[in-house]
């Protein structure tokens, strides 16, 4: 990717609110385009995204120090321009807001973090376990020891806008 589309990558996604944003060496990382997000700050980006033409591909979750990180990967059909957002939950209260109602292909998505890391996805129209029993009564990929932080997670040159 020369200087000129990162520079048009940089004002694409300007509109959204993030403390963290990273043009991405696709061939190395999977994506064009790393935000990290508030999470007061997912619902409207989700949104812009939305309304961009982009579709959801699958929402993950990562047990860290600092909370759940949950992960967003976007994609487009008319031209590949992978965005990731990235969010962090505290541990407790575990809970994110549903973007089921902007992509209702979430639903499935946030119903598997919820059972395997226990988030609670407000305004979540069907939010019941999906892979898991219901009375299994944990989440199996909290972790109870060994979580690393998020900037262990991240690559250095990653850590920074631009």
């Amino acid at each position: 990717m020369n200087a000129l589309s990162q520079n048009n990558l940089l004002d694409e996604f300007s509109r959204i609110r993030s403390w963290r944003k990273t043009i991405c060496d696709y061939a190395t990382t999977g994506c064009h385009v790393d935000l990290a997000l508030e999470v007061e700050d997912l619902m409207p980006a989700v949104q812009l995204l939305f309304d961009d033409g982009y579709f959801l591909e699958d929402i993950t979750g990562v047990d860290l120090v600092e909370g759940i990180m949950l992960v967003y990967h976007f994609d487009r059909y008319d031209v590949s321009l992978r965005v990731v957002l990235r969010m962090i939950t505290p541990h407790e209260p575990r809970t994110a807001p549903s973007i089921s109602g902007i992509f209702s292909g979430a639903d499935w998505h946030e119903r598997e973090c919820f059972d395997f890391f226990g988030v609670v996805f407000e305004n979540h129209p069907n939010l019941k376990p999906l892979l898991l029993p219901d009375d299994l009564g944990t989440h199996p990929l909290v972790k109870q020891s060994g979580r690393r932080p998020f900037y262990s997670l991240i690559p250095l040159r990653q850590t920074v806008d631009g």
